[in-house]
């Protein structure tokens, strides 16, 4: 008897165990679907799953890997279309849900203010930083209607300016949830533009208003008491008229020259020609104004540098200017040097129109190519400046494809480079050719 049911225990174990090692076999294969997410094919029949009660459970899984297969599909389908209608747009195009979770982001987005990690699943705060955005959301939160308002999002330091609207979309993720659609249009450059147009026009009308101010200030008194105004009074102050209309004339003119410069840069005519020739002719012009004694004007120049390509008329406005500010700024100098070099690794012919006058402060420096930018306010008025001499000639070597910079050394002097493109006779001639 004792035999018997010892076999009969070792029987039941073994079962069990044979039992147990299906039953894990069989959860491992439905572990695997679930994570693999594919349907279950398992090796055990029909009626042993059904015995280990496991068939009713295996067909609902299957089932429901089926459904979610088929919204994960639905839900690619839909990415896959907002990514070919949003990805080639150059505005910037995010979806947030409401816990400000990114779900989408186009190209133009990711480029902006994510270039390594990924902007989809990224919290909206933590990808752009920007109180105004917020704002902007917070406010369109309250009354849900479509807004446009300028924002700021800082990036890398920079702060970035942007026209930013939103409004209410299905939700990406959850097909009955909402989310909010972000575009934001970038007018940083715009910014800028309007920036350096506001100065433009300030500085502009505090240009024009003195000399006018002083116009009209000497012909009312010559009106008003033109009877009881002595002749060389009179005189004095029609010598004032005159000199502030020239000093307007100037302006204006240095204007217009400044405006077609930005506007029509195929103004620039080049032509192959000798600079050597056009320099001595401007030493010539100049010379005539040195001081009998104690002054002088040379020209360095460089032999190697033979005829090539430039405006004529343009860069003879250049050095005349450059000379030009010479006498105007530093009246006192005793030596004035036009330099001129080629330079073989870059191929470019260096120009450098340079004096041992007052020179210019180093806190002035990075600035004189600026429109209006004076070192010296009252001097330069007096002396007759207009303050765009050197952001025409700025505009002009830029326009033939060079650069130009200062050094300067108070006490010392002042030198202005510029480079110019050594081009070469064929390149014109072949130009011409084809055109």
């Amino acid at each position: 008897m004792v035999i018997i049911l010892s076999l009969l225990l070792c029987v039941a174990t073994v079962a069990l165990v044979a039992l147990i090692i299906r039953t894990r076999r069989v959860v491992c294969e439905l572990e695997d679907s679930v994570r693999l997410n594919r349907c279950m094919l398992v090796s055990e029949s029909s009626p042993t799953l059904k015995r280990l009660g496991f068939e009713g459970l295996i067909r609902e899984t299957n089932g429901l890997i089926d459904r979610y297969r088929g919204h994960a599909d639905v839900e690619s389908g839909h990415l896959n279309q907002l990514g070919a209608m949003l990805g080639s747009i150059q505005e910037a195009v995010i979806i947030f849900n409401d816990q400000h979770v990114i779900e989408f982001a186009n190209d133009s987005a990711q480029r902006l203010f994510q270039r390594v990690r990924m902007l989809k699943g990224a919290r909206l705060e933590a990808a752009l930083r920007s109180p105004s955005l917020l704002e902007f959301l917070d406010a369109y939160r309250g009354d849900r209607s479509v807004k446009l308002e300028q924002v700021s999002i800082e990036r890398d330091g920079e702060l970035l300016w942007f026209e930013a609207s939103c409004a209410e979309v299905r939700g990406v993720t959850a097909e009955q949830a909402t989310s909010t659609l972000l575009v934001l249009h970038d007018i940083t450059r715009l910014k800028g533009l309007e920036e350096v147009r506001r100065d433009f026009v300030a500085n502009v009308s505090h240009e024009l208003r003195t000399p006018l101010t002083i116009i009209k200030g000497f012909a009312e008194t010559l009106v008003e008491d033109h009877a009881t105004l002595p002749l060389d009074t009179r005189a004095r102050f029609l010598d004032k008229i005159v000199n502030n209309a020239q000093r307007l004339h100037l302006l204006v003119e240095d204007l217009l020259v400044l405006s077609r410069l930005e506007s029509k840069p195929e103004q620039i005519e080049p032509a192959v020609q000798s600079l050597q020739l056009l320099l001595e002719e401007a030493l010539e012009t100049h010379s005539t104004r040195l001081a009998p004694e104690g002054q002088t004007m040379e020209l360095d120049f460089d032999a190697r540098v033979g005829e090539f390509g430039f405006d004529r008329f343009r860069i003879q406005q250049v050095f005349d200017n450059l000379i030009e500010n010479v006498f105007r700024y530093a009246p006192d100098f005793s030596s004035l040097t036009l330099r001129v070099r080629y330079d073989e690794m870059s191929e470019l012919v260096q120009c450098t129109v340079s004096d041992d006058g007052p020179g210019i402060p180093e806190k002035d420096v990075p600035h004189i190519f600026e429109r209006f930018y004076r070192v010296d306010k009252g001097r330069s008025r007096d002396s007759g400046g207009t303050g765009l001499g050197l952001s025409i000639i700025k505009h002009i070597v830029q326009q033939h494809g060079g650069c130009v910079s200062v050094e300067s050394v108070v006490g010392q002097g002042t030198a202005i480079h510029f480079s110019l493109p050594y081009v070469q006779v064929r390149v014109y001639e072949a130009n011409s050719t084809n055109g």
